[in-house]
């Protein structure tokens, strides 16, 4: 499933491949690694969550977007956080048809770029500094599928805007 993700700012990560088969040099600072691929957040229009607003979505891509820029994607995994004691769930996304990505198909393929529960807490963080972030867990693609469909047609049902 693709969806077109808006996005609304971007930041930088942990997360590439732990060979370095992806010329991304390891640097670290202390234990944690300081350069990867890019992050962004946004949503994905037209739907609706059980928070009130749209599907939220955790992009990582190989270029930073602008704000404001729509970026195709596929879906990679569904995070459940708590932000501030509240839990809030998003999705973890990759470009659509990025080769880059081709072996990040599900939620198991994360620890091997880095991205376990700490490390996408501290992006989170980045991404919205004015809130304390913990992921809880990570399911897999097929569950953050399902979460986009029923998002999408909770947004239809509200809207009349079947299709």
């Amino acid at each position: 499933m693709e969806v077109t993700v808006a996005v609304a700012a971007t930041v930088g990560s942990p997360f590439a491949p732990h060979d370095g088969a992806d010329r991304h040099d390891l640097v670290d600072s202390g234990s944690v690694r300081v350069t990867g691929y890019p992050v962004g957040g946004g949503w994905v229009g037209e739907t609706l969550t059980e928070e009130g607003g749209p599907a939220a979505v955790v992009l990582l891509m190989a270029e930073p977007a602008l704000p404001d820029q729509s970026v195709r994607a596929r879906a990679v995994a569904l995070v459940h956080a708590l932000v501030d004691g509240q839990p809030r769930t998003e999705v973890l996304c990759v470009p659509a048809h990025d080769p880059n990505f081709a072996a990040l198909t599900d939620a198991g393929a994360l620890r091997a770029w880095h991205a376990d529960e700490a490390a996408l807490s501290a992006v989170l963080h980045r991404l919205d500094p004015a809130h304390r972030w913990r992921v809880a867990d990570c399911e897999d693609a097929a569950a953050a599928e399902a979460f986009l469909a029923e998002a999408r047609h909770c947004y239809e049902r509200l809207t009349g805007c079947l299709e």
